[in-house]
This record gives C-alpha cells, sequence and structure tokens, in this order.
C-alpha cells in the first residue's frame, strides 16, 4: 500500500504534525544550512525547526560560497552571525551571550543540519563558513532524539539546539519557543509506537 505524504512537514499523513506548528519569530535569528541528503530524510528536524520560525533561513547545499541569501546575510551590517560548530576557537555560547551585548545588532546562528560527517565537509568545503566566529555549547542532558542515534552524547537534534540556544540567551520570557520541543517529543513518540506496533513479532 503507498503511503501518502504531507508536502509540508514531508512525514508520512498518519505523522504528520503541521497542524500542531505554532509559528513565532525567535531573537536570535536562525539559519539552518541543510545538505541535500539530510533534506531527503522524513524525521529531519530542521525542517521542523523551519516551519515554526517566521524569520528563520533553511537553505539546502553541501557547499554554501556561492549562496547569495547567506552572503547577503553575512554582510548585513545589520547583522551579527555566528557558526555553531565545535573546534579550538569556538566560545561557549553561555559565555558568548555576556559579550555579546556591546551593539544593537541581530544575532544570528548559523547551524549546520547533516551528520557529523557531513557536516564537517560542508565546512571544509565553504570558506564563508570558515571566516565566522565559531559558538558551541555542551547539553546539560542527552538529546531526546531516541528515535536516531548520536555520534556523541553532546551531540542535538536541530530543533534541541534551536531551543536551547533560545533558552540561554533568555530572549523570550513568555516561553512559545517550548512548543519547539513539545512538537519534537510527540514526534519521537509517534515514530516509537508505530514501529512497535508494526516490527515483526
Amino acid at each position: 500500500m503507498t503511503r501518502t505524504v504531507c508536502l509540508t512537514c514531508r512525514k508520512a499523513d498518519v505523522m504528520c504534525y503541521c497542524e500542531d506548528i505554532r509559528p513565532f519569530a525567535s531573537n536570535p535569528q536562525f539559519v539552518i544550512l541543510l545538505h541535500p541528503k539530510e533534506s531527503r530524510k522524513a524525521i529531519n528536524t530542521g525542517r521542523m525547526a523551519f516551519l515554526h520560525l517566521k524569520n528563520a533561513l533553511l537553505l539546502t547545499d553541501s557547499c554554501f560560497d556561492g549562496n547569495q541569501p547567506l552572503k547577503r546575510l553575512i554582510l548585513d551590517p545589520g547583522k551579527r552571525c555566528h557558526l555553531l560548530f565545535p573546534g579550538p576557537d569556538a566560545l561557549d555560547i553561555a559565555h558568548w551571550k555576556s559579550a555579546s551585548t556591546r551593539d544593537d545588532r541581530q544575532d544570528v546562528f548559523i547551524i549546520l543540519d547533516a551528520t557529523w560527517a557531513m557536516a564537517k565537509k560542508m565546512y571544509r568545503q565553504s570558506r564563508c563558513l570558515q571566516v565566522l566566529p565559531q559558538v558551541m555549547f555542551r547539553p546539560e542532558q542527552p538529546s531526546q532524539f531516541l528515535i536516531r542515534k548520536q555520534p556523541h552524547p553532546d551531540c542535538f537534534s536541530t530543533i534541541e539546539t534551536i531551543h536551547h540556544i533560545i533558552e540561554v540567551m533568555g530572549t523570550h520570557p513568555t516561553g512559545e519557543h517550548h512548543h519547539l520541543l513539545r512538537v519534537f517529543g510527540t514526534m519521537v513518540q509517534k515514530q516509537i509506537d508505530y514501529e512497535m506496533t508494526n516490527s515483526p513479532s
């Protein structure tokens, strides 16, 4: 039997979460750089996060040096762009927050949505990303992306990462960003229940 798929969230209709989406404009702003291989996966959380964020950009490629929307954003004098990527010079976001209040530019976090191996390749192939200041964080708890194996205990899914950054920045005291994790958790549990129900006995 052929499954019908939602054209918005790319999930099978029985797993569609679109009716639970509650879009809001986030501060800081987020740019999600999606690897083409990752874009074909139905359980991709970068797309889920993008559907919730009114002012986010979702760009798909493996090399971004020729990407004009990203170039315009990086060169915008009103933006302060940082790449979320671990490295010896990456500043922990908890410390970066207190150091980032020097002016009124819009904070922008650029996130690579891919497997770790693909993300490293995207970084190596994109000079425009290599020149950006890098930030990182260490999760206080394991990822709840239970239907996908994480390469390291410190790895978060994209939607968990975005939620964590907003939480650390403290820019949404009304808490609308918490809905990101509610929709994410529901999706994960539905997938677990489906696999248990349909697994061979």
